[in-house]
């Protein structure tokens, strides 16, 4: 049981902002593209090294791939990197100079040799839920998300964007923070969640109305 407590509360959960950053991919095979999609979404710059690639990843004109093996000056300027190979040297090779070099480092299906595990993750618009088991069991962590998935209606990435449209409203209005954290934490408990659900676009209206004291025209992401 104590081995089990170390390892789940050896990960600190953060989410990083690759935008424009550049990853490197250390293989080519589906696996490594799968990483690659990710990493696309999130707006990183990636290099792929790998003796060969797969298809979808040689068609790819937003990658840089590097044909041939590893080298440790792959790693020169990259904010982390992710291993998807077979090989074990590589493997470890790959977390090792990545070590040496401060890199956050992914070894897939390898957390002893990680300096970050990617978690399952739902997404439901700006909502992110990332799900970790500590690199223990990816399968449960993969339950776990199809599960939470299930539960987390739409509403609630609704619900989401109509708070990211008004924080600035908010945060500009008069009061300090706290009066202004209160407003928020009043629309989350109040029946606006309820209302996003039924699709009752008048009474979320008039209930932002009565927390903000404006209209707010709710036609875009209501009908």
């Amino acid at each position: 049981m104590d081995d089990l407590q170390t390892m789940d509360n050896r990960f600190y959960p953060l989410f990083i902002d690759l935008e424009g950053r550049p990853v490197v991919v250390v293989g080519g095979g589906m696996v490594a593209w799968r990483k690659i999609e990710a990493l696309h979404r999130a707006g990183a710059r990636v290099k792929v090294v790998a003796p060969e690639v797969v298809e979808r990843i040689a068609q790819d004109d937003g990658l840089e791939v590097v044909r041939r093996d590893y080298e440790p000056g792959d790693l020169d300027g990259a904010w982390l990197v992710i291993a998807a190979t077979d090989d074990e040297e590589t493997n470890v090779a790959v977390s090792r100079d990545a070590d040496s070099r401060r890199v956050f480092c992914n070894i897939v299906d390898k957390p002893g040799l990680c300096s970050f595990i990617v978690p399952s993750v739902v997404e439901k618009g700006p909502i992110k839920i990332a799900i970790s088991t500590g690199g223990v069991s990816p399968a449960l962590s993969k339950k776990m998300r199809l599960r939470i998935g299930k539960l987390l209606g739409d509403e609630y990435s609704i619900l989401a964007l109509i708070m990211g449209r008004i924080r600035p409203i908010v945060l500009s209005g008069e009061g300090g923070q706290g009066d202004r954290k209160r407003i928020f934490e009043v629309l989350v408990d109040s029946e606006l969640l309820d209302a996003i659900r039924a699709h009752d676009r008048e009474l979320a209206e008039r209930i932002l109305f009565e927390a903000l004291g404006q209209h707010i025209d709710l036609t875009e992401v209501l009908p």
